[in-house]
């Protein structure tokens, strides 16, 4: 596991979500990808022209499914091409006492806090938090909000808050189904500990297809329902976003990064997969290889990475926990902190794979890591960016580790800076202006790697993210229109004649 982990334990084979809980959950508070729907026909214009199922029931489980649960049930079961070998108990609790058994599950072990006290050091190390951040507390307020069901694959039972199901529970439930059909057929508890146990892949890269899966279903479900319905779910969610975002108003900006990325990033892996092969693509990738983090940056890209050795440690390095993946999600994030966020990207599209380690120096908790750039050429401008995200910050050196790159970095206390909010923010809206421009490409038939090629050349093109985020998710005059064709049609003439085209 990576930084996409962030404090959550999967050691005991539960399916977490973010945080600490041990169920699969639907969050209500996903990141939002701006401006592009307009781009889909834009993009495919351009581009043209350019496992085994779960043993018997047991005794207890339901003849039945819950009466109001039946129809979504079936819709989900056809949507995601997979029938139910069972069906399970789905429990409809009061939220004060949903709330009690959701902060139950969340108690945490002295391994876990631990963990907790290690990760806010190595965030402050990176730059992701400033030194007043209590890290725990953060990750018990967010995990704690904006929860309307989950499903629970230890007890291989839904839990649903309150006991009315308006059309927001029942979007919600499809997700949770969807995470029922996985568990039957491909045993999400075992994935999870064969992805925890990768020393190449990222158990959160996993997390981003089992939640893609289930957004994509949810969206699915939603879209089939009636135009009322649907914009009584949107009346329905919006309000609880706004409820969310208030209680968790003083959550970090990397918190609700890292909880909503599988969420928010994962769809886009799932949707190019889906377009390529369907359902049977996607029980492939679930089953396949556990993925690096590169599944947040280059959608559908479910590529195994490289093996790293573990960073060795310097003579007075104490190791302070295991080693772990670091990969191109983690190097994009870390790098957009004080670089720009189209070269922190750049540098991300280049990582094969990496290692990190948490180590005690002289007092301070210090995050040692060594990157693999795919390309031999492509090394120096990742040694670039790495050595000018570096500059001028304390206690932190770049060295070169034969045809590698690494850093080490170490907490520099309460007294670190509070990171900008809005870099951060900029940031990951260019990921997710990219990974819609991905999907929006490979819906128009367009093959996965020449649609990841199309979005990366198109937003690497001089004025288009500006032109991007002037449209936003409104309707493009005729100007922008003619200019965004012309940056779509020249991105597709690149990435036909080269896929690796807009790559350093």
């Amino acid at each position: 596991m990576g930084l996409m982990s962030g404090g959550s334990s999967v050691d005991d084979g539960r399916m977490h979500g973010y945080g600490f809980t041990g169920q699969v959950s639907e969050r209500r508070d996903p990141l939002r990808s701006a401006g592009v729907a307009v781009f889909v026909a834009l993009l495919s214009i351009a581009a043209g022209a350019v496992f085994v199922a779960a043993g018997s029931p047991r005794s207890w489980f339901p003849s039945r499914w819950d009466a109001r649960v039946a129809p979504i049930a079936a819709e989900v079961a056809r949507l995601r091409g997979l029938d139910f070998v069972h069906p399970v108990p789905v429990r409809y609790l009061p939220p004060a006492e949903f709330e009690q058994l959701l902060g139950d599950d969340n108690n945490l072990t002295a391994t876990e806090r631990e963990r907790v006290t290690r990760d806010e050091a190595v965030f402050r190390a990176l730059g992701f938090i400033g030194g007043k951040v209590d890290l725990l507390r953060a990750y018990e307020i967010h995990e704690s909000s904006g929860t309307l069901a989950y499903y629970d694959p230890d007890r291989q039972e839904i839990i649903v808050r309150g006991t009315a199901l308006d059309v927001a529970h029942r979007v919600t439930v499809a997700h949770e189904l969807t995470h029922v059909l996985q568990d039957q057929h491909f045993d999400l508890r075992a994935l999870q500990k064969r992805a925890a146990a990768s020393e190449t892949g990222d158990a959160s890269a996993l997390k981003a297809l089992v939640e893609g899966d289930a957004v994509r279903i949810q969206d699915d479900y939603l879209a089939q329902l009636s135009t009322a319905e649907q914009k009584e779910y949107h009346r329905e969610n919006d309000a609880e976003g706004v409820r969310v975002g208030k209680e968790t108003a003083s959550v970090p900006d990397i918190v609700d990064l890292l909880s909503g990325a599988p969420y928010e990033f994962g769809p886009s892996t799932v949707r190019v997969l889906l377009s390529a092969g369907g359902n049977s693509a996607v029980d492939d990738a679930l089953t396949g290889p556990t993925p690096s983090t590169g599944v947040f940056v280059e959608a559908g890209d479910i590529t195994p990475p490289v093996a790293v050795e573990q960073p060795l440690l310097p003579a007075d390095g104490v190791p302070a926990g295991p080693a772990e993946s670091f990969g191109p999600f983690e190097t994009f994030v870390t790098l957009a902190m004080r670089l720009d966020p189209g070269r922190a990207l750049a540098a991300a599209d280049v990582i094969a794979g990496g290692r990190a380690v948490t180590f005690r120096s002289r007092g301070a908790i210090c995050y040692r890591v060594v990157v693999q750039p795919a390309f031999q050429h492509s090394r120096p401008f990742l040694l670039r960016a790495v050595q000018d995200w570096a500059r001028a910050r304390p206690s932190t050196a770049v060295d070169a580790v034969g045809d590698r790159v690494g850093f080490t970095t170490c907490d520099p206390g309460h007294g670190a800076p509070e990171p900008s909010s809005p870099r951060f923010h900029n940031a990951v809206a260019l990921l997710s202006v990219r990974a819609g421009l991905t999907v929006a490409a490979a819906k128009g038939h367009v093959e996965g790697a020449i649609a990841r090629c199309l979005a990366r050349v198109f937003i690497e093109t001089p004025g288009a993210q500006e032109l991007v985020f002037a449209v936003g998710n409104g309707t493009p005059s005729s100007e922008q229109s003619a200019r965004l064709r012309a940056v779509a049609a020249a991105s597709g003439a690149a990435c036909r004649a080269d896929p690796d085209s807009g790559l350093p």
